[in-house]
């Protein structure tokens, strides 16, 4: 390890991990009061945008954003980004720029402060049983009805390797059962900065890249969709 990459690893335990902390529970207080109170769309959207580039932020992480316009801002759609690491939630949070619900692994709701105000917003958690896989559909098909994008994971988790995994058909059947767009969403630079079983991030630079939306009402099977999401992804 360099001197630039110690002083980095120090700055991050001794400046960023403390208001990390201090940040997230008010993120997450503010957020989950704020949606009780019946302000969900405000609520499930600014605070955890700020928090994602505050992080960013006090990370010294730059980002880059490319494609934004390929979001539908007429429609809801499913976006489905590749899942480099725990940085991809702050990357897509902060910088998307639309409403959405997101699909959590159902472990995410045990987490202190998080898991709460993420059930108070809304958004969905994710159950490894049959009767759960439906109830996802359901409420991913409710969200699109009041006007939500879906952010969905097709890996399903994190990669271990830093190149795509096996994609998973869950995010392509809601699409195609609701008739929305699928924009898929290429992210680099997560892993390196902060891969799977790592808990200290290394400085690195962030990118967002989002794809010309493709649409599920023209007779593609989820099995064409998932092929050309893999090659945007790749």
């Amino acid at each position: 390890m360099d001197i630039k990459q110690i002083l980095y690893t120090l700055y991050v335990i001794i400046v960023v991990l403390p208001l990390f902390l201090v940040l997230t529970i008010l993120t997450a207080v503010i957020a989950a009061v704020g949606s009780i109170l019946g302000a969900e769309r405000v609520f499930g959207y600014w605070p955890g945008k700020i928090w994602s580039i505050a992080t960013l932020a006090l990370l010294l992480i730059p980002v880059k954003v490319r494609g934004r316009e390929y979001l539908p801002r007429t429609c809801p759609s499913v976006v489905t980004p590749n899942h480099t690491s725990a940085m991809d939630i702050f990357l897509l949070y902060g910088y998307a720029g639309v409403r959405f619900k997101w699909v959590l692994k159902g472990s995410l709701r045990k987490l202190p402060f998080v898991g709460w105000a993420c059930e108070k917003l809304g958004f969905i958690f994710v159950e490894n049983t049959p009767s759960g896989a439906i109830r996802v559909v359901r409420d991913c098909e409710k969200a699109i009805a009041n006007g939500y994008h879906i952010f969905m994971f097709p890996e399903g988790s994190r990669t271990l390797t830093g190149k795509l995994d096996r994609l998973r058909k869950g995010a392509f059947k809601v699409a195609t059962e609701m008739g929305v767009p699928i924009v898929p969403a290429k992210i680099t630079g997560g892993y390196e900065i902060l891969k799977r079983g790592t808990s200290i991030p290394k400085w690195g630079r962030l990118t967002l890249q989002f794809f010309p939306a493709l649409k599920t009402n023209q007779g593609a099977t989820i099995e064409e969709l998932m092929q050309k999401v893999k090659e945007c992804l790749q």
